[in-house]
């Protein structure tokens, strides 16, 4: 019998998990079971088992890459770049925004989820962080670049809670106001609501 290479066993992984991420998009987590994915894949019910014995196995690598690395890193990139990209994937018209806040719902529930989901975003958190302190005064500090990190990718989970609930937005406004939100939150000269 010849033996399968490594390139056959990761496209066979692809395609079972784009399977999963087309169902749990379209028909949620609780809605989809094996043997939805299994048809969907196209493949045996032994095959999909042999690379992922439970759904949750599923959950959690329908979730990896989605924190903002590409091929395991953080692209060199202004902050703006970085919000505008991650809000691609959620924005308008991208499934990618049902999927987060489902995820974002079953973290709570599923233990080994939820760790993977807290170590993400707590790592793009990081990054953002970074990112902006290095764009703002010395006297702002990180304690500032951490609460607007914060801030942004809450209002990035807004922005899939949104869209993934069909009501519009304007993707290119929206992240625009967040940038002038974020180069503003902490910043000494800012307006006031008062002054304005």
């Amino acid at each position: 019998m010849p033996r399968v290479n490594d390139a056959h066993l990761a496209a066979r992984r692809e395609q079972i998990v784009e399977a999963a991420r087309g169902l749990f998009s379209a028909h949620g987590f609780a809605r989809t079971t094996m043997k939805d994915i299994v048809r969907a894949s196209g493949l045996s019910m032994g095959a999909v088992y042999r690379y992922f014995p439970s759904k949750s196995d599923l959950v959690l690598a329908v979730c990896e890459g989605q924190g903002g690395e590409v091929d395991g890193s953080f692209p060199v990139e202004p902050p703006e770049q970085l919000l505008s990209r991650l809000a691609g994937r959620v924005g308008p018209g991208e499934p990618h925004a049902r999927m987060a806040i489902q995820i974002w719902g079953e973290a709570v529930l599923v233990p080994d989820l939820g760790e993977r989901v807290v170590a993400t975003h707590l790592r793009l958190e990081d990054h953002l962080a970074r990112l902006l302190a290095e764009g703002r005064a010395a006297q702002a500090g990180n304690a500032t670049a951490r609460a607007s990190a914060q801030l942004t990718l809450a209002a990035l989970i807004g922005l899939a809670a949104l869209t993934a609930n069909t009501i519009p937005v304007d993707q290119e406004r929206f992240i625009a106001a967040l940038t002038e939100l974020v180069r503003t939150t902490g910043d000494g000269d800012a307006p006031s609501p008062a002054a304005e």
